[in-house]
């Protein structure tokens, strides 16, 4: 389950069933901290990333992460392999 999916569900302990925000918390173990602080930022940095990719995977479309990963590095692009790879996951 995704943490948004948790708290949805601590909620509807919590409105329905009248369990303590604290109960609920541990039965969908999900700490108190994580509960309370809410869902984070959405990531407007990473779209250059995406950009770039893109436009790297437009190209060439059957190069793999790796080759794509070489080519923004040789093109000058400061990103790491592991924010790349997520970024590179995520779009697909």
């Amino acid at each position: 389950m995704k943490p948004s999916e948790k708290r949805e569900a601590i909620a509807l302990l919590v409105a329905e069933h009248a369990v303590s925000v604290r109960r609920a918390c541990a039965a969908v173990k999900l700490s108190r901290a994580a509960y309370y602080r809410g869902p984070g930022p959405e990531r407007p940095l990473d779209a250059p990333v995406i950009d770039a990719l893109n436009e790297v995977v437009g190209r060439c479309p059957r190069w793999g992460f790796w080759k794509c990963y070489d080519r923004l590095r040789l093109d000058g692009r400061p990103w790491n392999h592991k924010r790349v790879l997520r970024i590179y996951r995520e779009i697909g």
